[in-house]
């Protein structure tokens, strides 16, 4: 249960910060909010696929630190 609110918290918590920072800012003036926005929405696109390349790597024994020469 504790695993499930830890992953609630990381994933949702962060998202719901800085929306509530946004949609303080928002106006049709300013374009830093919309800017943000995209970012976030290409970190959590891209952030799961580095995550499963480097497990990948770690259950097949690639040493990422020491590649073999």
């Amino acid at each position: 249960m504790n695993a499930i609110i830890n992953y609630s918290l990381n994933k949702f918590v962060p998202y719901i910060l800085v929306g509530l920072l946004i949609f303080s800012q928002l106006s049709w003036e300013t374009w830093q909010p919309y800017a943000i926005v995209g970012f976030i929405f290409f970190i959590d696109k891209f952030s799961f696929k580095t995550g499963y390349s480097v497990a990948y790597c770690e259950s097949r024994g690639l040493d990422l630190d020491n590649p073999p020469q």
